[in-house]
């Protein structure tokens, strides 16, 4: 039996110290330990996005990162946040229906074909706007904010978070301006 990467060559040792039986015919147990193996390897499935289009999903990637950008820490997209707005959308038809509107209105506005700092600017008069594109900005933050804190990436890297332990004394804010 002829054995090629990574996963073989542990089979290749392992039958070195405990070689088979039968010769090279690989017992019941060796066919078992190679499948599941390789069952450990197997690298995840593309992302397939629910709620938007293919060019929609990259659009929401850009706007979370333009939310919280990458700095010390990874952004809003390298946290998934694309995905958890992606996945909340997809169990919220309401939603679901306002946050494709918002994307429509950065469409017809020439999101895409702007530059980055372009692009903040227009989110930025989106933020100030009492009417739909205003409410389309506030729906993409609170997701936004909300997927990054609740991954492994803005809980645990960015706010340092340890899990329920006990704490002898709470610093609270540090900011000045917030004593």
């Amino acid at each position: 039996m002829v054995l090629y990467g990574p996963r073989c060559e542990w089979l290749r040792m392992l039958r070195a110290r405990h070689p088979s039986p039968m010769g090279e015919k690989p017992t019941r147990r060796e066919a078992i330990q190679t499948l599941a193996a390789g069952a450990l390897v197997q690298l995840p499935a593309p992302y397939r996005p629910q709620s938007f289009s293919e060019s929609q999903f990259r659009l929401v990637s850009i706007l979370v990162d333009h939310i919280i950008p990458p700095s010390d820490t990874p952004g809003a997209a390298a946290a998934g946040v694309d995905r958890y707005i992606d996945q909340e959308l997809a169990a919220r038809s309401e939603q679901k229906t306002r946050f494709l509107a918002g994307l429509a209105l950065l469409e017809r506005d020439g999101f895409g074909a702007l530059s980055p700092s372009q692009q903040i600017e227009l989110l930025t008069r989106y933020s100030a706007d009492p009417g739909q594109a205003g409410e389309f900005f506030r729906l993409l933050k609170d997701l936004t904010v909300d997927g990054y804190y609740g991954s492994e990436i803005g809980l645990v890297r960015e706010l340092g978070y340890r899990g329920n332990a006990f704490l002898r004394e709470f610093p609270g804010c540090t900011h000045p301006e917030h004593r």
